[in-house]
């Protein structure tokens, strides 16, 4: 979700529910278009629209006002689409608040080391939560590595202390301990890839 400016907070105080807008350009970035959206009913459409001209747009074309070729451009479908990725990735921050560092330092590790574990016993729960089938093969693309490294790295989160089996089922719960050292290296270093 886009952060609502201030001109357009009271604009919809006369809307029922909680809403969040989001903000996309149309005509070659002449005019922002503001979509209200209720985030608390499966409504796929937005409340509120308001287009308006964009910071930097084309004077000359901004003059002309919003034409019904600007407005052809307008397409709700696809801001539904857009609001509700926007919504899926901050629910998954909210839910994974240390997953772009999880991310970043598996992709740019090169050896084990127990913020690399760490980081791989957390993504390797998040897939198996959100029901991948094949959590290692995800892991293999994520990190560059052979599915027997992947495999053999899991098995040394697991000796560590990073990681605990969930019965006989596959998949796996990332410990306290595994938390509590990816959110350490993540603010430990700022900016740089975890561990390195």
């Amino acid at each position: 979700m886009n952060e609502t400016p201030v001109w357009l907070e009271g604009l919809a105080d006369d809307a029922p529910g909680d809403g969040a807008w989001t903000r996309t350009e149309i005509a070659h970035g002449n005019f922002e278009v503001w979509c209200r959206f209720r985030v608390d009913s499966a409504a796929t459409a937005p409340t509120h629209v308001v287009i308006r001209p964009a910071e930097g747009g084309d004077i000359a074309a901004q003059a002309r006002g919003i034409t019904t070729t600007v407005l052809r451009e307008l397409n709700p479908a696809k801001e539904v689409r857009g609001f509700q990725q926007q919504r899926k990735e901050l629910i998954e921050r909210e839910k994974y608040p240390l997953s772009e560092q999880v991310d970043a330092h598996l992709r740019g590790s090169n050896r084990p080391t127990d913020p690399y574990l760490a980081a791989l016993a957390l993504r390797y729960e998040r897939l198996a939560e959100s029901g991948e089938r094949s959590p290692v093969r995800k892991l293999m693309t994520i990190t560059g590595r052979s599915l027997g490294t992947v495999k053999s790295h899991l098995q040394l989160a697991r000796k560590k202390g990073f990681l605990e089996a969930v019965g006989s089922k596959a998949g796996g719960r990332a410990t306290d301990k595994a938390k509590r050292a990816a959110a350490e290296a993540a603010s430990t270093l700022p900016g740089e890839v975890l561990g390195e």
